[in-house]
């Protein structure tokens, strides 16, 4: 029988083993775990975007009629319509020109420096020294060692005769009686080529709209003192203006004068513009939008009127800038969650009053925006109509 030594064996050995595995495979398990959920925690918290949106402001109208009047009721605006007669006269100055040639004048002056008096008939001759010829106009004595105001005419038409101040000789007297009888002018001697104001057509035209719009306020000043506090919106219902000249007449000036029916509606300012602002609120029918400003006063024109009824019909328009409401449902940040640029892009630029969109995530690699709102930054910029 051989007897075979046997190695140290202890069972339990084994045992001890077993346990130790599980636990080392269970640790490395949670610390995967533990790994995987702070990458994933990092990932989702590093995820960032911002969101830039341009808007663009728009106009909006509102018009609408309503009649007035004493017989008319339930107005929602009161207002009074009443008339006046006004009369207006204005003085003009031609625009059309039309040149005249005639022959240039004015006065000179003849001294004499002898001991003689010297006698000169009318059209005696006065020469300046370029030969331009000028006439006496009337007779005269000129005192010795005394002078004499005269006036003279030149001999032929036209500007030949414009000149400035001049010295003249008197061809008509001997040489040497022409050195101590002789003339001079201290002004120019003009009138040679004259422009005269002629009456045209577009004058009485021009002219005719400044009277109309004349008579028209001097109506609005009349019911203005009459209505004071009031508003006062007027037309004319009828006119006559008739010029004292007619046209081609040659003059400086000619006169315009007007009589005119003004009607008017009185009205307060303050009730029609709280009245005209609500209707212009109703245009707004997107909850998204929001009404930034209005213009400062509605416009009122009357549209017609019944002077023996006393009413009218006026007309109210009032204007104003809207744009997309920042806080509204469709800016939210909730609405953005998820999307692409491409996705943001086409969501916000199908909205009214969206211009420009700009996006930007972080990091470089993110191309959503994340579900995080706090993560989310969203800007809105308003631009106005200029």
């Amino acid at each position: 029988m051989v007897n075979k030594k046997l190695g140290n064996f202890n069972p339990s050995n084994s045992n001890i083993v077993q346990p130790v595995r599980f636990y080392k495979i269970v640790a490395l398990t949670f610390l995967f775990l533990t790994i995987l959920l702070l990458g994933l925690i990092t990932f989702v918290s590093s995820k960032r975007a911002e969101i830039t949106i341009t808007t663009r402001s728009d106009t909006v109208d509102a018009a609408f009629s309503f009649d007035v009047g004493r017989e008319v009721e339930n107005m929602p605006v009161k207002a009074t319509v009443t008339s006046t007669v006004v009369t207006v006269s204005k003085t003009f100055s031609p625009k059309g020109e039309r040149q005249i040639v005639s022959k240039a004048g004015g006065l000179v002056t003849i001294y004499n420096v002898s001991n003689i008096q010297q006698p000169l008939v009318a059209t005696t001759r006065l020469l300046t020294a370029d030969g331009t010829l000028f006439r006496l106009k009337n007779s005269t004595v000129v005192p010795a060692q005394g002078q004499v105001e005269v006036e003279v005419y030149a001999d032929k038409e036209g500007d030949i005769g414009d000149i400035r101040t001049e010295e003249f000789t008197i061809p008509g007297l001997n040489l040497s009686r022409q050195k101590e009888v002789y003339a001079k002018s201290d002004k120019s001697l003009s009138g040679g080529v004259k422009t005269v104001g002629v009456i045209t057509s577009s004058d009485i035209q021009k002219g005719t709209e400044e009277v109309l719009q004349e008579l028209k306020q001097a109506g609005v000043d009349e019911f203005q003192a009459r209505y004071d506090g009031k508003k006062v919106v007027s037309t004319i219902a009828q006119y006559a203006i008739e010029p004292d000249k007619k046209i081609g007449v040659e003059t400086d000036s000619f006169a315009l004068v007007g009589r005119a029916t003004v009607v008017a509606v009185i009205f307060d300012d303050k009730e029609m513009n709280e009245y005209a602002n609500d209707l212009l609120n109703k245009q707004i029918v997107d909850n998204s939008e929001i009404l930034e400003s209005t213009a400062d006063a509605p416009g009122v024109t009357i549209e017609n009127f019944d002077l023996e009824k006393g009413t009218a019909v006026v007309k109210v328009l009032q204007n104003g800038v809207v744009n997309i409401d920042p806080n509204s449902k469709e800016l939210q940040k909730i609405m953005f969650f998820g999307k692409s640029e491409d996705e943001l892009r086409r969501y916000l630029l199908s909205l009214n009053h969206i211009q420009i969109v700009e996006v930007k995530f972080k990091p470089f690699w993110n191309s959503t925006v994340p579900h995080v709102a706090d993560h989310v930054k969203v800007m809105v910029k308003q631009t106005t109509i200029e």
